[in-house]
């Protein structure tokens, strides 16, 4: 068929309009990020983070082009999507202006506006049901790429890894087997974590199903494939909360079929009866999603994922009850998240970047706008899927295929569901689904041009000059704003970029160990980016880490010391609510000479996260150093009480601490007296308190007393702890699997001491896959050999004999949670002084729980005394 001119001048006025170029430009830089390896923490480093900006950027221009080339109604997504829309701007726009940390909000809310136009301009550009139909295709095309990338680099990277570290134990002896208990075993790739990964694949799922039952011949082959590499992909992610939306999503599309499906209702039934419990089986069929199931049912909730997101959304019902109006802020999370984190929350959850929940997410920074919008976009969409199916539901206003609408509809319920445990929609492959899904939905229900009221896939699609526009003014007006807000924003973005370039700069001179490059790139992209804490507060940590290591040099050591306490100082003015900036800066206090203002300054750290190991330490030794001895007693008993092992630390037999030994310990069985005696019928906290004082009989050498703890809440390490103690055989073989066994067996078999310590060693349950942190360390293993070799008995071996080790605490996600990955991870300056047997081999005697909140409320009285508050 041959095209006519005026065809052929349609044609060009409608990629015009469109304006394609930029609609592909959009389309590559989602790909990118939707296909790019670690792109959810990349696209907070130099400088992918410009490329970010630059993909959000994009789809404003796209609209801003649509705006002025096209009619307004032909962009508007109808059916009162545009009002709910204008709820999420207005939202963002008070919610940035009350905002705590405005620069922050600014940054952020700049990306949703990013999110808003693509959908607009993807409405404007879906203006036949061809064009719905590839643009579902193709990113059907895409999650298959993705898929296959994911199980590939899993299998690569993970999975085939793995198998090796665990091939390589079998010579100290241990069988393991892979187990997706270990976070780092689950299928995290490309996107960085294996949550979104499945809140993809739940997504996308639906999609491939849809496809499937509209397409024809080997394209129906290759999305019945691509549904089930999805199903080995989320088998791998380990995600309960995507297995347990695909299956609701399962049981939405069963429901759908029973009621349109031209097949037998009892065969539908029947298949989809089989489906959902293969499903179930399937899910049944993982170690970690039985274990997760068994822990809901029974309520068991300590020092797991569900105690961790019991945390996160009490920090986010406290962000938004404090400004129930506008939330604290677009972005405010990592910023504020330890001034509302409960103190009851212990060591679980103790810093996020985001809130593990969409709900708490945006109630907390966007307060009553921000619930209010996914109320009335879902209140929307059940309006549009209720009418459509009171009309029959067997076509659809556009013509797009009825069981494609609903599949995509299946997805978006399932979606919503994992919403409520995981937020997400900051990744840019979630959220260009979920606008490609929303347009789609838009434009089938509110179809413009030629398709208006026609359910004929084969309408033509509308074509409009710019001489058509019924109110061309307003349209450019609107262009011209909104590009001018566009430069706005960019004159406001350029020193940013500038400022992280530079501090990328300076992370390579550090690296290259030029620090005073290192000093001169931070301190210019501090003056860029003033209300940035990263920068002072890598500034603090690198040049106090440096003074630590030119004790040497003391006037070096004092200009390194004095440059570091102004940066940290510097970075805990912007942002007051981090402990890391507080604790650290105590340390480097007292090294400083500065008694007063360290105890000032673990204050703060104890008034945000009171649980934190050294936080009370820190205290305690810094009023010490004050002459206080009655607040270093208590404020070192809280510590130990908390973390037990402390009591075995060799720190004890240094000055000045060896004079607080016995007063501590003393008041350290007082507490657990007293905290026994308040609250006698809580099971959890008195089961830890017997077991703690226990141990601290045991290793003082009360057996009487550590055995009547131990009877009451001990279990068989525990008692051959205190038969060894004693001089009593002990049956070693029998106690469970864990390092403590292999352990005792090395004390009581000298000719196999180094292979049974090798096998205590790695034996640890800890989530360290990688091979050379697992295998143990020779010159470690042969310092505990001979020092069981010079040790009179068990006790003599752990108390006097046994080598110690002076490891630093790291902050391994600093950076993300910074939201910046340039530079190196922290570790404190907390001088940490450990009992190395005891720490490796022997913890489950000196228990230090994760999440307790009995024990933090007990607690609060005493840290009351030294000043603390009982929140």
């Amino acid at each position: 068929m041959i095209q006519s001119p005026t065809d052929s001048s349609h044609a060009r006025h409608q990629n015009s309009a469109d304006g394609t170029l930029l609609g592909l430009l959009t389309a590559a830089f989602y790909g990118l990020f939707t296909l790019l390896p670690g792109s959810s923490t990349l696209m907070v480093a130099w400088p992918w983070v410009f490329l970010w900006q630059v993909a959000l950027a994009l789809p404003i221009l796209w609209l801003l082009w649509q705006v002025w080339h096209k009619p307004l109604p032909q962009l508007a997504l109808g059916n009162g999507l545009d009002w709910v829309a204008l709820l999420a701007l207005v939202g963002l726009g008070i919610s940035t202006l009350g905002a705590e940390f405005p620069a922050q909000a600014r940054w952020y809310s700049w990306a949703a506006v990013g999110g808003l136009a693509a959908l607009y301009a993807l409405k404007g550009w879906l203006q036949d049901t061809a064009r719905m139909q590839r643009l579902l295709e193709w990113q059907g095309y895409l999650a298959l790429a993705l898929i296959g990338l994911s199980l590939g680099l899993w299998v690569t990277q993970i999975y085939g890894p793995e198998r090796a570290r665990l091939q390589s134990l079998q010579q100290y002896g241990v069988e393991a087997r892979f187990s997706f208990q270990f976070t780092s075993l689950r299928n995290w790739q490309p996107m960085g974590h294996q949550n979104y990964v499945a809140g993809y694949l739940v997504l996308v799922l639906p999609l491939f199903v849809g496809l499937a039952l509209g397409a024809k011949g080997w394209r129906r082959w290759v999305w019945m494939v691509a549904t089930g590499l999805g199903l080995i992909n989320l088998y791998t992610t380990s995600s309960r909360g995507g297995w347990l939306a695909l299956l609701v999503t399962g049981l939405v599309g069963l429901g759908v079929a029973l009621v349109y499906s031209p097949l037998p209702r009892r065969l539908v039934l029947a298949l989809g009866s089989g489906a959902t419990g293969l499903l179930i089986l399937t899910m049944l069929s993982n170690s970690r999603l039985r274990q997760g199931l068994a822990k809901l049912t029974s309520g068991h909730l300590a020092g797991g994922e569900l105690s961790y997101r019991a945390v996160t959304n009490a920090v986010g019902w406290r962000m938004g009850q404090s400004h129930p109006l506008t939330g604290v802020g677009p972005g405010s999370v990592p910023l504020v998240y330890q001034h509302y984190r409960p103190h009851w929350a212990g060591r679980d959850a103790e810093l996020q970047f985001q809130l593990h929940s969409t709900p708490a997410q945006l109630w907390g920074e966007l307060g009553l706008g921000g619930m209010l919008v996914p109320l009335a976009l879902g209140a929307v969409l059940i309006v549009l899927v209720w009418r459509w199916q009171r009309q029959g539901a067997h076509q659809t206003p556009a013509g797009l295929s009825p069981g494609l609408v609903w599949c995509l509809v299946a997805a978006l319920i399932g979606f919503s569901l994992l919403s409520l445990t995981d937020y997400q929609l900051d990744i840019v492959a979630i959220g260009g689904v979920l606008w490609v899904y929303l347009a789609t939905l838009a434009a089938t229900f509110h179809p413009q041009g030629p398709l208006a009221g026609s359910p004929l896939p084969s309408a033509a699609p509308a074509t409009t000059a710019a001489t058509d526009l019924p109110f061309p003014r307003l349209n450019r007006l609107l262009a011209a704003l909104g590009l001018g807000l566009t430069l706005a924003m960019g004159l406001w973005l350029i020193p940013i970029h500038r400022a992280w370039a530079l501090s990328n700069q300076g992370f390579a001179a550090l690296a290259k160990q030029d620090v005073n490059g290192f000093v001169q790139a931070l301190s210019q992209a501090h003056s860029l980016a003033p209300w940035e804490p990263y920068y002072p507060y890598q500034l603090g940590w690198n040049l106090g880490d440096l003074s630590y290591q030119v004790r040497d040099n003391p006037e070096l050591r004092a200009t390194l010391l004095k440059d570091a306490i102004a940066w940290f100082e510097v970075g805990n003015a912007i942002v007051p609510y981090q402990e890391f900036g507080h604790s650290n800066l105590g340390w480097l206090q007292l090294e400083n000479q500065q008694p007063e203002l360290a105890r000032a300054s673990f204050q703060n750290s104890a008034a945000l996260v009171p649980a934190k190991p050294g936080v009370f330490f820190g205290l305690g030794f810094s009023s010490l150093q004050m002459g206080d001895r009655d607040g270093a007693v208590e404020a070192l008993t809280l510590e130990m009480i908390r973390h037990p092992a402390l009591v075995t630390s060799p720190i004890w037999r240094l000055d000045p601490l060896a004079s607080l030994y016995a007063p501590v310990t003393q008041r350290l069985e007082q507490r657990y007296g007293e905290i026994l005696a308040a609250y006698p019928q809580d099971p959890e906290l008195t089961g830890f308190l017997h077991q703690g004082r226990g141990s601290l009989r045991w290793w003082q050498g009360d057996w009487a007393g550590a055995a009547q703890d131990w009877e009451i809440a001990g279990g068989s390490v525990q008692q051959a702890l205190l038969a060894l103690a004693q001089g009593q055989p002990v049956a070693a073989e029998t106690l469970p699997e864990t390092p403590a066994k292999y352990a005792l067996l090395a004390w009581q078999t000298p000719s196999q001491r180094q292979a049974l310590l090798e096998k205590a060693w790695v034996i640890q349950p800890e989530d360290v896959p990688q091979l050379a942190e697992s295998l143990p360390p020779p010159e470690r293993i042969n310092e505990l050999v001979e020092s069981m070799a010079a040790a009179t008995d068990f006790t003599d071996w752990l108390q006097r004999t046994a080598p110690s080790w002076q490891p630093r605490s790291n902050r391994l996600g600093f950076g993300v949670l910074s939201r910046h990955i340039d530079g190196p991870n922290p570790s404190d300056f907390y001088p940490r002084v450990e009992n190395v047997p005891v720490v490796q081999f022997l913890g489950e005697a000196f228990p230090s729980p994760i999440f307790l909140p009995a024990l933090d409320r007990a607690l609060a009285p005493y840290r009351q005394r030294l000043g603390q508050p009982a929140a």
